[in-house]
């Protein structure tokens, strides 16, 4: 089964991640999320680490991110494997494309369940941050 809706997620190091499914990927629908980790995380320095997508990189997403409070690195075109949450995409196709799902919603909550239990490891993370990450790190503390 494919799903319609992209799926957009949030890998925390420390405080909630979060696993959204979108209607699309247009910049208030991004926003929306950036509203939805900020509510998981009031007091947590946020910082994210994304890609060049369109959404992403708009005047209106970065503002609105700062409104909230949430700095933003943005990846070198063409390097998604400097991400650590790639690896968790990595993770979950893997999982999920051998099993036949009965519906969508099934699906969704297949996914949301499998993606919070590999939250709980950093091991995607912690080697990515040491060898490419560790200066924004350091804005964290």
């Amino acid at each position: 089964m494919k799903l319609d809706e992209p799926a957009v997620g949030f890998y925390a190091l420390s405080g909630e991640s979060i696993l959204q499914f979108l209607a699309n990927q247009e910049k208030e629908q991004i926003c929306a999320c950036l509203e939805g980790v900020r509510k998981q995380n009031p007091l947590a320095r946020i910082l994210l680490v994304l890609d060049n997508f369109s959404s992403h990189v708009c005047k209106y997403t970065r503002k609105r991110a700062h409104q909230l409070g949430i700095d933003f690195v943005f990846l070198s075109v063409g390097s998604p494997d400097l991400n650590p949450i790639e690896q968790v995409w990595k993770s979950l196709k893997w999982e999920a494309s051998p099993l036949i799902m009965e519906s969508a919603v099934f699906c969704r909550a297949l996914l949301t369940k499998r993606f919070e239990q590999l939250m709980t490891r950093l091991s995607f993370a912690a080697s990515l941050i040491d060898d490419h990450h560790s200066g924004h790190l350091q804005k964290l503390r």
